[in-house]
């Protein structure tokens, strides 16, 4: 629930529940007086407010038209009965002086001055907590002598501290509940305020460790995200990311040293290498024309090496921070794979190795890819086949399997040598820069480590993924997954 929503209903809990409270409130007052319905107290209060009307207009008529009929104390008890049924009393007054008073005001009042409350003209009277209100008619006895009837009767069907005893219930009920609202809703709103400050002051102190706490229902569900919960979930965004920033940048320098610590290897050993044999032929150690051309193919290489391992360096770093650009067509792999066969096949059979390719499906394997840098890719994965396929001394035939099929809305390509294979503890560390196993593959078969690395990067650029296993009956296993391109045609055509 959003903030605005809680302070929405929480300003209109704020004018309802006082007067749901105070309206309970009345009612019980009014069941504990003996009253089981409140439609009586409205009806005795019509009913009662009619019928002392009606009494009035008769005494007014009597007073007019037979003031005689005072003199008689039958019609006056009667009176006197009617108006006490009603909540109302007469006072008869001749000559400034009460004559009769109403039982029912005694009972009332019995140790009232009536006299002096005449005198006095008192227009409101509080009799038992109740108040009344008084109606002054002069008359004119049948002797001539000048007379006051005064009646007072009830105004209000309840005792006189109702109002000010509502008025202290509602603004209690007011004030309670403005004190638990306020409660409720300011925790709702401070306490994941202070949990946020929390979290923000230790990224401030640099801890990026704690994750920001989110608010949860009891049943472990998210809720619905409110104003503070979607800030809280910005700054989790926004630690999570300033740490991966921090904790790629940490990784950027410690592949920054280990690449600086590779290359001074890689490059220590040629450059020594040719520094000898320059020594060498300076020297006058290489004393023949046969000597002097096998030192100078020998420094040739070397430099070579040099170069190269300088260009997959060179281009690694690209790949490592993405600055490398692809130029993405739409190509069938099936023919782009039988056309890179057919022409590597010469170059393997020169090195004595045989290569067989295998097309698992003939249908059109379309995907979004740069062909140049397929083909390094392609390039980098067999001479790495090669390269450690020589050093089998089994005494087999050297075969590298190159196949391609399709898996769900994907195109799968294997290469299989038949060489001694993987060892398994380096399996998940092989397509790591500078990484060379210690075994099988180590560094005197050649290489800077890199080329794997390398068919790592640029499968990832493509959108695929690339993996090694062993297989069963010896050798490796390389396979690569690049997801099929969508229907429609690109803006690069198709490449075959």
């Amino acid at each position: 629930m959003s903030i605005k929503v809680k302070l929405y209903m929480s300003y209109l809990a704020m004018a309802v529940v006082p007067l749901i409270l105070l309206t309970l409130f009345m009612l019980i007052l009014i069941f504990a007086a003996g009253n089981q319905d409140l439609r009586e107290i409205t009806d005795a209060k019509r009913n009662e407010s009619f019928n002392q009307a009606m009494i009035y207009g008769e005494l007014l008529y009597v007073l007019r038209e037979q003031p005689e009929r005072l003199d008689e104390v039958a019609y006056l008890s009667e009176m006197q009965r009617k108006l006490s049924e009603q909540w109302a009393g007469m006072l008869l007054i001749k000559a400034g002086a009460v004559q009769t008073v109403s039982p029912f005001l005694q009972e009332l009042s019995p140790n009232a001055n009536w006299q002096g409350i005449v005198d006095e003209s008192k227009e409101v009277l509080f009799l038992d907590l109740f108040r009344f209100q008084s109606e002054r008619v002069p008359f004119q006895y049948a002797d001539g002598a000048e007379g006051l009837v005064v009646i007072y009767y009830r105004s209000e069907p309840v005792p006189i501290f109702w109002h000010p005893l509502t008025l202290a219930a509602g603004l209690l009920f007011v004030c309670l509940t403005s004190l638990l609202l306020t409660y409720f809703v300011s925790r709702s709103i401070i306490r994941p305020i202070r949990a946020l400050r929390s979290a923000v002051l230790r990224i401030k102190d640099g801890d990026l460790s704690d994750e920001l706490p989110s608010p949860r229902s009891k049943f472990g569900k998210q809720r619905k995200q409110n104003e503070i919960a979607q800030l809280a979930a910005a700054f989790e965004d926004m630690r999570v990311r300033l740490k991966q920033s921090i904790d790629q940048s940490l990784q950027y320098e410690e592949n920054r040293k280990l690449l600086l610590s590779h290359i001074s290897h890689d490059l220590k050993t040629p450059i020594s290498a040719i520094k000898g044999y320059v020594e060498g032929i300076m020297d006058g150690i290489a004393n023949t024309d046969e000597k002097r051309s096998r030192y100078m193919e020998t420094i040739y290489r070397k430099a070579s090496d040099m170069d190269q391992l300088i260009d997959e360096l060179f281009l690694f770093s690209k790949l490592d921070l993405h600055k490398v650009a692809y130029d993405f067509k739409r190509v069938d792999m099936n023919r782009y794979m039988k056309h890179l066969a057919e022409e590597q096949r010469f170059d393997l059979e020169k090195s004595g190795v045989r290569l067989i390719y295998e097309q698992q499906t003939q249908e059109p394997l379309i995907v979004a890819a740069d062909p140049d840098k397929l083909y390094r890719v392609f390039i980098n994965m067999l001479d790495n086949s090669v390269k450690y396929m020589l050093h089998n001394d089994e005494g087999r035939e050297r075969q590298v399997r190159l196949s391609i099929g399709r898996e769900r809305q994907a195109a799968i390509i294997t290469i299989e040598d038949n060489g001694p294979g993987i060892d398994p503890q380096d399996l998940p560390y092989i397509f790591e820069g500078f990484y060379r196993a210690e075994q099988s593959r180590n560094s005197e078969s050649g290489g800077s480590g890199l080329g794997l690395a390398i068919v790592q990067q640029m499968i990832s650029g493509h959108g695929g993924e690339v993996w090694a296993e062993n297989k069963q009956d010896g050798g490796a296993r390389f396979c690569i997954r690049l997801p099929l391109a969508a229907d429609a045609e690109s803006e690069g055509g198709e490449d075959t």
